[in-house]
Parts: C-alpha cells; sequence; structure tokens
C-alpha cells in the first residue's frame, strides 16, 4: 500500500501508542504480583526476543523443507 508519509508517520504513532498502553497495563499487572518495573521489562524483553528467535526458526524450518521438497522433484 503507499500511504503518504504523514499517515506512515500517524499509523507508527497509532502503534506506538498502543503499545505504550498495553506495557502500562502489563506493568500494572505485574505490579499486583510483586514485579518491579525493572523486572517486568527484562521479563518482556525475554517474551519478545524468545518470541521473535522461535518464529525465525520456525521461518527457517520451513525454507529447510521447502528446498528439500524442490530438489526432490
Amino acid at each position: 500500500m503507499n500511504y503518504p508519509s504523514s499517515r506512515l508517520v500517524d499509523l507508527d504513532l497509532d502503534c506506538q501508542a498502543a503499545l505504550e498502553g498495553t506495557f502500562d497495563q502489563v506493568l500494572l499487572l505485574a505490579a499486583q504480583y510483586g514485579w518491579n518495573r525493572t523486572e517486568t521489562a527484562a521479563a518482556f524483553q525475554e517474551l519478545a526476543f524468545n518470541r521473535l528467535a522461535q518464529e525465525e526458526e520456525d521461518r527457517l524450518v520451513t525454507l529447510s523443507i521447502e528446498q528439500l521438497s524442490h530438489s526432490k522433484h
């Protein structure tokens, strides 16, 4: 899609605002379980890293399977 650059900036800001709102909710929930901001942020970073790493691993496995499939034909 071609958006004017100001539209992209608006979308980025909307996304950032949504993420910040979600993170604030996570901080409040974590505080109810006794976690401080630093612990919560570290756990969130680890979760994000692990999720991205798993998605990349899944992508590489899919590519490998596709390559094996094509090499058999």
